[in-house]
């Protein structure tokens, strides 16, 4: 059941690795008022009444084989987690109905200290118990608390399996390569280029003042406060018109080109990227463009969009966007065998470890832990 190289532990063990930083985040992340109670300077932390102590800690860093850090502070955090999260999901096994029997704890310790001919090594056992300051009743602990975890563990994976479909889905956003052309105006390229169009008298703010009163907080800065208002207005409705302009280009499936020649913009290209990869300028290392990450309208045309024709306008918390694929690969569904194994594999581990960070999630949500705050390891 332990041995390292059963498939299901190499699963087990990724899945720990994956979510064991965001478990150090959801119980330090938010105030816990009850750390603050008094504590045994032996007691570590409680976890639903059950109590973590001192020499749990001191067997299980050392049976772990946690080396020297620079930050032992943060080390000695993320051990306290580590077990609090173990107790909790033997706590969880407990409550399915999960048994471990006698037999089986012997069976785990005798084949670990048994040398190649199958004998038991009592000596070797004896000085594995005094290295780690454990008695005989402490390892059947361990060991059951292990086989627990095992059991929990290959229980939850049974229910984790990859569909075909979702296994051709995977395939395709994996290997679809997606490039644009796109053209960007800023606003204030915008204001400078509408100047006269936007401009602002005297007269449109004295009469501006008259008419709306209650606009009126500040004399010292009401006149500017309301020109400016004025001149944005003006400008937004500017963008609002090309905008349209541009839009009924792209419904007539007019070129990128047409499109520029009315945004009049600076054209750049993006990265080569994957549905759900971040889009950048020019490449991996340019500057993100949210609008268009962000923007239902580019998640709709870009699948749609013919390479050469224009998007629809796209605004932008800094401007106006347009742009046109210039690369559009999505590969078919047939999936080359020699790396079916790979993807599944991968599409596993990571369904596997939504399933644990959910249910950890949950486990700590619903729990009343109490840690001892000012606990410091010798």
């Amino acid at each position: 059941m332990f041995d390292s190289k059963h498939p299901v532990i190499k699963v087990v063990g990724y899945v720990i690795v994956g979510f064991f930083v965001l478990i150090i985040i959801i119980s330090f992340g938010m105030p816990d008022f009850l750390s603050r109670m008094g504590f045994d300077q032996n007691t570590i932390a409680k976890v639903n009444g059950e109590t973590i102590g001192y020499m749990d800690f001191i067997r299980y860093r050392d049976t772990h084989m946690f080396g020297k850090t620079e930050d032992a502070k943060q080390q000695q955090r993320m051990i306290i987690e580590r077990m609090i999260q173990e107790k909790l999901l033997v706590q969880l096994a407990k409550k399915e109905g999960i048994a471990v029997t006698e037999k089986e704890i012997k069976s785990v310790i005798r084949n670990r200290f048994s040398d190649n001919t199958g004998t038991f090594n009592e000596a070797f056992f004896k000085n594995f118990l005094d290295r780690f300051h454990m008695g005989i009743s402490d390892y059947y602990k361990y060991v059951q608390q292990e086989i627990y975890l095992g059991k929990l563990q290959n229980l939850l994976l049974a229910g984790v399996s990859v569909s075909p479909l979702e296994l051709v889905s995977d395939f395709r956003i994996q290997n679809t390569k997606i490039k644009i052309q796109y053209a960007f105006v800023s606003n204030q390229e915008l204001a400078k280029r509408y100047a006269r169009e936007i401009a602002v008298t005297d007269e449109e703010v004295d009469a501006e003042m008259k008419k709306n009163p209650k606009e009126l907080k500040d004399p010292k800065t009401d006149r500017q406060r309301i020109k400016d208002k004025l001149a944005s207005d003006r400008l937004e409705k500017i963008k609002h018109e090309l905008a349209n302009k541009i839009d009924q280009l792209a419904l007539a499936g007019r070129s990128f080109a047409e499109a520029q020649g009315v945004l009049q913009g600076v054209v750049s290209y993006s990265n080569e990227f994957r549905p759900g990869d971040l889009i950048r300028e020019k490449d991996d290392k340019g500057r993100i463009l949210y609008p268009l990450q962000e923007s239902k309208i580019f998640q709709s045309d870009i699948f749609s969009l013919k390479q050469g024709a224009t998007s629809r306008c796209i605004y932008g918390f800094d401007g106006m966007y347009i742009f046109t694929p210039v690369v559009r690969y999505i590969p078919e569904t047939q999936i080359p065998d020699k790396e079916r194994q790979d993807l599944e594999q991968n599409l596993f581990y990571t369904k596997a470890n939504s399933l644990y960070i959910s249910l950890l999630t949950r486990l700590f949500e619903k729990s009343k832990i109490i840690r001892n705050q000012k606990f410091e390891a010798q």
